[in-house]
């Protein structure tokens, strides 16, 4: 497939439909209702109204219509309505939808002549692909040619080649974490129980950033959203659930074991781990897309090893501080 014809894929062009009602908005209901009774159309559940010129100047929903009461076309419908180019992303299509709680997507051509729409089933197809094409991305799986749902049937050989790439990344930074672990040694040594708490640390970090990962990805896919608003309202919530983490770890230590300061090191190290994991789990989408790239691609690997690293320091670092 060319890079022309993919780019045709993902765009207006491909999903809207031409065969569809309008009216002019001078003409009463009942009149309209009568002109399109016995017609089919292949997107029916919006009328599209235009000027003389075949601009679109607003819309009427279908149930609308049915109950207009004598008035006009003109009297009932919505006016200036949004619509997308036939070069459109599908994203924006899907976008726009949910934003304007619209049934079908109107198409228009450069002067603002209505050529088409977007009817409803296209639309539930939009957002599954892209809802699915956004899992794919966030778990590091390359994108398909023919689209997300393509990657589910393709060869086995031909999945492993799009996984592997990313994980291969990750098996090579996760060193790091090992590198952690060797530099802490002598904390490990002086007190074994340090070592239980690890997989649950690591475990906490990785949800929490998880999370913020899907939030910031979702959020730069949507233009009406302020990405330094989420990012506030994230820094906020990491900072609460790890307070609250840390709080019933550090409690589940002190029970168990009896020992304060070990139960204070692993509380502490929640805190500031979920924290720090929301906060890189954010911005690391939010760097990709500044920097060009796919936010969602790669971005569960990537931030699990940063997220894995950070947590552990602090960690370790919160133990050498209250305990050796």
């Amino acid at each position: 497939m060319t890079d022309q014809q993919d780019a045709h894929r993902d765009t207006a062009a491909e999903h809207m439909v031409t065969s569809i009602p309008t009216a002019r908005p001078d003409l009463p209901a009942a009149w309209v209702i009568a002109d399109l009774s016995g017609q089919s159309f292949l997107c029916a559940d919006t009328v599209f109204v235009t000027d003389d010129d075949e601009r679109l100047i607003g819309i009427v929903r279908i149930n609308d219509l049915f109950g207009s009461g004598g008035r006009t076309i003109g009297e009932m419908m919505e006016p200036e309505h949004e619509a997308v180019t036939p070069e459109a992303d599908q994203e924006e299509i899907a976008t726009l939808a949910i934003r304007l709680n619209m049934i079908a997507v109107p198409v228009v051509d450069g002067d603002g002549r209505l050529i088409g729409a977007v009817p409803p089933e296209a639309l539930f197809r939009i957002l599954r692909d892209e809802h699915m094409e956004d899992l794919q991305r966030l778990a590091g799986i390359a994108a398909h040619d023919d689209g997300p749902g393509a990657a589910l049937d393709a060869p086995v050989r031909e999945r492993i080649t799009r996984r592997l790439p990313w994980l291969i990344f990750g098996l090579a930074a996760s060193t790091v974490v090992t590198l952690v672990m060797v530099g802490f040694e002598e904390a490990l040594a002086a007190n074994v129980s340090v070592a239980f708490f690890v997989p649950a640390l690591v475990y906490i970090a990785g949800a929490i950033g998880t999370q913020a990962v899907s939030v910031s990805v979702r959020g730069l896919s949507t233009s009406d959203v302020s990405i330094r608003d989420l990012l506030r309202d994230e820094m906020v919530i990491g900072g609460a659930i790890g307070l609250a983490l840390g709080g019933i770890a550090g409690l589940g230590v002190l029970v168990v074991f009896g020992d304060g300061l070990l139960a204070l090191a692993v509380g502490l190290a929640v805190l500031a781990g979920g924290a720090v994991s929301s906060v890189v789990g954010f911005a690391l989408p939010w760097l990709f897309d500044r920097l060009g790239s796919d936010p969602a691609m790669g971005s569960g690997p990537v931030c699990t090893v940063i997220q894995d690293a950070a947590s552990l320091i602090i960690y370790f670092v919160m133990v050498s501080l209250l305990i050796l």
